[in-house]
Order: structure tokens, then C-alpha cells, then sequence
């Protein structure tokens, strides 16, 4: 819960910055340094258990549905396959946005 109350307090702030800056390119150039600290904190900072998490149990979620689906109502595979292709690609989301940046993290660009 406090995650989301991180978010709109971030979303304030943003507000905030365009009534108070009046030169727009340092403006936009204030909005990506804040953008991009809070997702390096959701992927690679305090957040990345968050994410580990919500990875292993899409994982878990899916394995148990589809082969729930597989072992007891086998005329309902069709359906589980397209539930398994549409968490799937979330999953894949989540895992490429975490290991991204993890990888910038721990890259030697990012302590340049």
C-alpha cells in the first residue's frame, strides 16, 4: 500500500515542478531524473523484492492453472493456453523490466 501512496505523492511533486520552474527543458530534464530514480528504486532498489515476488508467483499461478486445467478439465485446455499466453507476457514484462535494471545497476556506465 505505501508503494501506491509513493506514487501519487511523486505524481504531486511532478505537479508541483511545473508551477514552480519556468524554464521548461530544465523542467523536463527535473521530470526524467525523478522518472528515472523511481524506477530504478521499483526495479533494482527496495522495490525489487516487490517485483521478485510478483514474478515467482505469476510463475506459480500460471503452472498451477494450466496444469490444473490439463489434469482435471482437459476440454478447457484452449482457454488455459490463452490465460498462460496473456500472464506469460506480463511476467515477461516484469522480468525484462527487473533485469534490465539490475544490469544497469551493477553496469560500469552507471557509476560514471
Amino acid at each position: 500500500m505505501g508503494l501506491f501512496n509513493l506514487g501519487k505523492k511523486i505524481d504531486k511533486g511532478l505537479d508541483i515542478l511545473d508551477q514552480a520552474v519556468p524554464d521548461k527543458d530544465k523542467l523536463n530534464d527535473l521530470k526524467y531524473t525523478l522518472e528515472q530514480a523511481r524506477a530504478e528504486l521499483l526495479l533494482s532498489g527496495k522495490g525489487s523484492s516487490i517485483t521478485k515476488i510478483t514474478i515467482c508467483g505469476l510463475a506459480i499461478v500460471i503452472i498451477g492453472v494450466v496444469s490444473y486445467t490439463f489434469l482435471f478439465q482437459p476440454q478447457n485446455m484452449q482457454n488455459a493456453k490463452d490465460y498462460a499466453y496473456v500472464a506469460g507476457t506480463i511476467m515477461g514484462l516484469l522480468t525484462g523490466g527487473y533485469l534490465t535494471g539490475t544490469s544497469f545497476k551493477h553496469s560500469k556506465w552507471a557509476k560514471e
